[in-house]
């Protein structure tokens, strides 16, 4: 290998020693590298996916295999790799996963940490609807995923495969406020703190009396800002007692949540709910925590947190660029979107290794996290895609040609089609020009 060769490669080498797995192993179980055929390492195939989930073009992507000495084959052939490796992708990206992953602490019996939980929707340009759900377990203060799951549309929010463990503190936003979520997290031994509706999930009294919570919220007196009492879930066949808290929004946040109330009516043709309409002016929550550890507003101040997930979704797709996906075909988006949430993690890895429960401990202001994470993945970005390749092909051409040649394409055709006409019809003017003159008579 050339001393160029090798520099460009020095920093990837880093990188993918970071993957905690054999890859040659796992691409050839996995169905990715069952022959190698011009790719000479999982490593070198791996590289291209993620070339590829960058540049969005395979023409380009050829070009940078040949520039990295990775390969030197056609784009039909690279997209049957891409294609092929869905399910390597997915493997290593629960590898990569599990390494940002800390063993549970031992059960002290107080909260073990906090998780937020969220899930975005992704589809592809021109795409007629939802194609994919990203499920994610946030961890506010490491500023770590607890959980990462990629489904399709068929599969709604909830808390499969969510990673809580004993003693974790779980926040989730009104789509988590149903009994299958909440029976979930009270089997994984978790507390929680869910927002409700004030229709979705049946409350009863602790004497076994339906509550009207509308009611109980229109005798609150309005100067009263928090307020809490006693309740269970009607749908719990051990009738656990749980706290329910809420919180009387600001004047000006409760005129926009209900004039909020009043658009989406408007929009589906249908009456305002005077229901609807009245809970819209409170932050309705359920929890488990204990009243003599945790009071109301200990518990309205941790849901303020869940909105750092949505921070997280924004970053990601902002400024990772998550749903930037192909159009065509239409099947390559998926790998794709796999390979950029394996960059993602990859920046992950090294965003966390900066000493967070200083930060937050220190009472200077919180340290803002979109300038790192957009640094750090432009670096993960250049290790895998290194500028000095482009210095290659602009120095020397040649190898890069085959790739660079028109295709079957009409336009590029025309085009070589002009220049050829043109350069007979130069040619044919130079050589009248050169003739010798006719002798005078």
């Amino acid at each position: 290998m050339s001393e160029v060769s090798q520099a460009l490669n020095q920093d990837w080498d880093a990188l993918v020693a970071s993957i905690p797995d054999d890859l040659e192993a796992s691409a050839k179980a996995y169905g990715a590298l069952q022959r190698h055929r011009g790719i000479k390492s999982a490593a070198a195939l791996l590289r291209l996916i993620l070339i590829y989930a960058n540049v969005l073009s395979l023409l380009t992507t050829a070009l940078w295999g040949v520039g990295l000495k990775l390969c030197d084959i056609s784009r039909q052939a690279l997209e049957k790799r891409v294609l092929g490796s869905v399910a390597w992708l997915e493997y290593l990206l629960a590898v990569l996963l599990r390494s940002l992953l800390q063993p549970p602490a031992r059960d002290t019996g107080t909260l073990r940490r906090i998780v937020l939980r969220d899930a975005s929707v992704i589809s592809r340009p021109g795409s007629s609807g939802i194609e994919w759900r990203l499920h994610l377990s946030w961890d506010p203060f490491k500023l770590q995923p607890a959980q990462v799951t990629l489904t399709d549309v068929h599969t709604g929010e909830g808390l499969d495969n969510a990673g809580l463990q004993a003693h974790d503190l779980l926040l989730g936003d009104r789509l988590y406020g149903i009994w299958r979520v909440i029976r979930q997290a009270l089997e994984a031994l978790a507390y929680f703190i869910i927002r409700l509706t004030w229709s979705n999930l049946p409350l009863c009294t602790p004497d076994g009396q339906p509550l009207e919570l509308i009611a109980w919220l229109k005798q609150l007196p309005s100067e009263q800002e928090t307020a809490e009492r006693s309740v269970y879930i009607a749908d719990d066949p051990e009738k656990r007692l749980m706290r329910l808290v809420v919180g009387r929004l600001p004047a000006d946040k409760a005129v926009a949540a209900r004039d909020k109330v009043k658009a989406t009516a408007h929009e589906d043709k249908r009456s305002v709910n005077p229901n609807t309409w009245w809970a819209a002016g409170f932050c309705i929550l359920l929890t488990n925590l204990p009243l003599s550890a945790w009071s109301s507003l200990d518990v309205l101040a941790f849901y303020r947190l869940r909105w750092q997930i949505e921070w997280c979704f924004r970053r990601w797709k902002s400024l990772c660029h998550l749903d930037v996906l192909p159009a065509y075909p239409a099947k390559i988006a998926h790998p794709v979107l796999l390979a950029k949430l394996i960059m993602i993690l990859l920046m992950q890895q090294r965003l966390g290794a900066l000493p967070w429960h200083e930060l937050w401990s220190k009472p200077e202001p919180a340290p803002v996290v979109s300038p790192l994470v957009a640094a750090i993945y432009r670096r993960v970005q250049e290790i895998i895609c290194p500028p000095a390749v482009i210095d290659q092909l602009l120095e020397d051409p040649a190898p890069f040609w085959r790739h660079l040649r028109a295709s079957h394409r009409q336009r590029p055709l025309q085009l070589a089609e002009v220049a050829r006409r043109f350069g007979e019809h130069l040619r044919e003017v130079l050589s009248a020009s050169r003739a010798p003159e006719p002798a005078p008579a």
